[in-house]
């Protein structure tokens, strides 16, 4: 599967957050007079308002806010979303649209619509179209008369139901799948099937939605969500961290996205909030084609010898972020906590193997406040007598690098976005062809255990014997050396008085804002 792709992504999340430091944003001051069915909440800079065309965070969660997915993720698991029910094994899925949903001009929701929409995502080109139907082309059919949506994919991939839950396969009506280009722009009149409409934008400075009076589709969570939702979300375009907190606090904005070095700001704070929520994988990856020293594993042993997980994080999030036993966060599925496939921290006997290597290391710089992270590993690696060359480059240098410039790096810190909540979307990065050859091993990663036992866990359609395969290729990985754990960092929103966000299931892409006054 190509999924190297989703590089991409992370590149426009960092390119579009490096580019707003210091920016305005509006709303006013608050009073004791404000409205209470508004929130204002910060947001990087999009780059579509088209969910089939998704490359970055604030693009996603724009998304929500108009166009609904066929189901949802909830802290017990999926729950029913513009689908009723579902029924689904490893080479696809039957779901029941649910009745009575209309499109934001009157349009009813059919099972017809619904499948004119998953193969425009599907016909789309997007990064996560191999992510959510897999490898090969997914035949979709409709029954109006049962209301029911059949996806038949091309080969097995059971983590389909998932992909069905993140904003790229967001549902768009006619209107909008008749003019794309307008779609992306958010300008076209009766495109949403989700609760919300765009009322207003001022590019790169804010946009505002309007929530629907007929909207009546609201996810079944089994989660009891507190507060409401807001008639009218105002999401501006973020300033830095301090400057964020400093307008939660006299009450300029409601939630705000800060860094972790600002947490320290509301310490003792009586009245404002913090909520973290764990985010992106992180973990070293190592090159193992010929061009890298890294074929030999007891080099890549003796780095994971060297480094120090703990204080790594330490660097990096400040004891916030949690330390990865594996290549996913506690909140995904499959998920056991089960560390003993760990390389213990053994920095001599590191030393002994590295001393006088000579290591090419490349990452980047958002990985800790200027890159602090990989000056961490750096020094670590140096202690130990190897000489590195690193390369602390912005976002979209660090993706040029590992995707265009396959021979010049040796190791990285790998920053992952698992969108679909499943182990398998780091293990998709580590098996089969390298992206030049049309593949998405980013490092050429060679360890035929690992891939055949991700094969097997495609093809079984018992949950718990899947996850024993999952878990079975995160170990074998892991003690073979060829990427080596690190942390999750954390998203971290403050918020003052009647206002609380939330994330469900692990859903990085699913940010839920609540007034609670």
């Amino acid at each position: 599967m190509k999924r190297a792709t989703q590089l991409k992504s992370l590149a426009a999340l960092a390119t579009t957050a490096t580019l707003l430091t210091g920016c305005a944003v509006g709303g006013g001051e608050a009073s004791d007079a404000d409205p209470t069915d508004t929130l204002r909440v910060t947001l990087d800079i999009p780059t579509t308002l088209d969910p089939t065309q998704i490359i970055a965070l604030p693009d996603s969660i724009l998304s929500r806010m108009s166009f609904d997915t066929l189901v949802r993720k909830d802290d017990s698991g999926l729950v029913p979303g513009l689908a009723d029910s579902w029924e689904s094994t490893p080479l696809g899925a039957d779901l029941v649209i649910r009745e009575g949903g209309t499109c934001s001009d009157g349009t009813p929701i059919t099972a017809s619509l619904v499948k004119d929409s998953l193969e425009f995502f599907a016909n789309s080109g997007s990064v996560m179209v191999d992510t959510t139907f897999g490898a090969e082309p997914a035949v979709i059919t409709a029954d109006d008369a049962t209301r029911t949506v059949k996806i038949q994919l091309g080969a097995e991939w059971p983590f389909l139901m998932d992909a069905l839950s993140v904003a790229s396969s967001g549902i768009i009506c006619p209107a909008g799948l008749a003019d794309p280009e307008a779609l992306a722009i958010g300008s076209v009149e009766g495109a949403e099937s989700g609760p919300y409409v765009l009322s207003a934008v001022e590019p790169g400075v804010k946009y505002t939605y309007e929530m629907r009076d007929d909207y009546e589709m609201w996810p079944e969570w089994t989660t009891d969500l507190p507060g409401k939702p807001a008639q009218t979300m105002v999401y501006s375009m973020a300033p830095d961290p301090s400057a964020a907190a400093n307008m939660v606090k006299d009450g300029q904005l409601d939630i705000a996205k800060i860094m972790p070095e600002t947490m320290a700001r509301f310490d003792g704070d009586s009245e404002n909030t913090i909520s973290t929520f764990l985010f992106s994988d992180n973990y070293v990856l190592f090159n193992e084609r010929p061009s890298s020293a890294f074929t030999d594993p007891a080099l890549r042993k003796a780095v994971a010898q060297v480094l120090d997980q703990a204080a790594l994080e330490k660097v990096v999030m400040g004891g916030n972020g949690e330390l990865s036993t594996t290549f996913m966060s506690s909140a995904t599925q499959c998920y056991t906590g089960d560390d003993s496939a760990k390389i213990a921290y053994d920095p001599q006997a590191g030393a002994k193997v590295l001393d006088g290597v000579k290591i090419r290391f490349v990452g980047t710089n958002i990985f800790g406040v200027n890159g602090s992270g990989n000056t961490y590993v750096q020094e670590a690696l140096r202690a130990a007598g190897a000489d590195v060359t690193m390369d602390n480059v912005d976002l979209g240098t660090w993706i040029s690098r590992l995707y265009d410039e396959p021979d010049s790096w040796d190791m990285t810190v790998y920053l992952d976005l698992n969108y679909i909540g499943s182990l398998a979307s780091a293990l998709g990065q580590m098996q089969g062809e390298t992206p030049e050859n049309g593949g998405s091993n980013m490092g050429g990663t060679n360890n035929p255990e690992a891939a055949q036992l991700f094969a097997d866990a495609q093809l079984v359609a018992d949950d718990a014997a899947r996850c024993d395969a999952l878990n079975a290729a995160g170990t074998s990985l892991i003690k073979n050396a060829d990427a080596i754990p690190v942390m999750v960092d954390k998203y971290i929103y403050a918020q003052r008085p009647g206002f609380e966000s939330f994330m469900l299931g692990g859903s990085i892409d699913d940010h839920i804002f609540r007034i609670v006054k």
